[in-house]
C-alpha cells in the first residue's frame, strides 16, 4: 500500500514538474531566459501618440484550449460600441499565454484574432509579452516567429511615457535582463508603464516570481524610477494594489471572460486601469 502511495506521489510530482509550468518554477532554473533576452530592443511604433487615449490589455487568451470558448463575441461587441469614439483603444497589449501549448496552429489562430483587432477596430499594434504556456515544451521559436515585436524584452516611448516589457515566462528575469532594465530606467526620467506575464506582488508556488529577493529588488527599482503602474497576468483572476505604484494582476480573457482598459493621459502623467468585470 505504501509503495502504491509513494508511486502515485512520484507520478503527480513528475507531472507537475514537467507540466506547463516547468521545473524552473520549482528550482528557479531560468529555463534559458538569458538566451531569450540578450539585449533590450527599442521600438518606435508609437512615438507620435500623445494626449489622452485608451489601451486594451488582454492576458491568458490560451488559443488552442478546447474545453472553454474565448469570449470573442463579448469583446467584439464592446469594441463595436466604442469604435470611432475617444473610448476606442489606440493599441493593445497581450500579457502572455496567448496560446495554450505553443503549437504553430494555435499561433495561427491567435494571429487571426490580432488581425481582427487591427483591421476591423483600428488598433494600431498588438504588443506581446512571453508567457509560460507560449514556450511550453521548448516552443520559444514559435512565439518569437509569430508574436510582435518578435523579442520578449523591449521598450517603446509615446509622447511622455516610457513603456517596458520584460520576460518572466520562466518565473524569473535572470540577472542580465534585470541589470539592463535597471540601468535603462535610471537614465530615463519619463513616467513609466511596465508589463510582463507574471504578477508583481502576488506570490503562490508556481504562480508568482518565486525568487523573493529578485521580486523585492524589482519593486524597489520601480519605486525609485517613476514607474506609475505594472501589469501582469498568469494567475487568471484580477487583483489590484497601490504600493506607491499601481499593481494590476489582470483577469484571464478566456477563463474569466474579461479584459482590462488602461486610461492614459500624457498631459498630466496619469495612467489608471479598469477591469471589464
Amino acid at each position: 500500500m505504501k509503495r502504491k502511495i509513494l508511486k502515485s506521489v512520484i507520478i503527480l510530482l513528475s507531472f507537475f514538474m514537467t507540466s506547463c509550468y516547468g521545473s524552473w518554477n520549482i528550482f528557479y532554473e531560468g529555463n534559458n531566459v538569458d538566451y531569450r533576452t540578450p539585449v533590450m530592443a527599442v521600438l518606435n511604433d508609437l512615438s507620435d501618440l500623445s494626449g489622452s487615449y485608451n489601451v486594451l490589455i488582454i492576458t491568458d487568451t490560451h488559443f488552442g484550449y478546447k474545453n472553454k470558448e474565448a469570449p470573442l463575441a463579448a469583446l467584439y461587441l464592446w469594441l463595436d460600441s466604442v469604435k470611432g469614439t475617444a473610448a476606442a483603444p489606440a493599441f493593445a497589449i497581450c500579457l502572455g499565454d496567448a496560446v495554450d501549448t505553443g503549437a504553430q496552429g494555435e499561433y495561427e489562430e491567435y494571429l487571426r484574432f490580432c488581425e481582427t483587432l487591427k483591421n476591423l477596430y483600428g488598433i494600431r499594434v498588438v504588443f506581446n509579452t512571453c508567457g509560460n504556456h507560449d514556450i511550453y515544451q521548448s516552443h520559444w521559436g514559435n512565439w518569437q516567429t509569430n508574436c510582435y515585436p518578435h523579442t520578449s524584452f523591449y521598450k517603446f516611448k509615446t509622447a511622455n511615457f516610457s513603456w517596458y516589457s520584460f520576460d518572466t515566462a520562466s518565473g524569473t528575469l535572470g540577472k542580465n535582463q534585470l541589470d539592463i532594465m535597471k540601468k535603462d530606467m535610471e537614465a530615463d526620467p519619463n513616467p513609466k508603464i511596465v508589463f510582463s506575464h507574471y504578477p508583481l506582488s502576488e506570490y503562490h508556488l508556481a504562480f508568482g516570481l518565486g525568487d523573493t529577493t529578485e521580486r523585492n529588488f524589482l519593486i524597489s527599482t520601480f519605486l525609485k524610477n517613476n514607474v506609475r503602474c505594472y501589469f501582469g497576468g498568469h494567475n487568471h483572476y484580477s487583483h489590484f494594489s497601490d504600493m506607491g505604484l499601481y499593481d494590476y494582476c489582470c483577469p484571464s480573457f478566456r477563463f474569466n471572460e474579461a479584459w482590462t482598459v488602461l486610461h492614459v493621459n500624457e498631459n498630466d502623467g496619469t495612467a489608471v486601469a479598469e477591469f471589464s468585470k
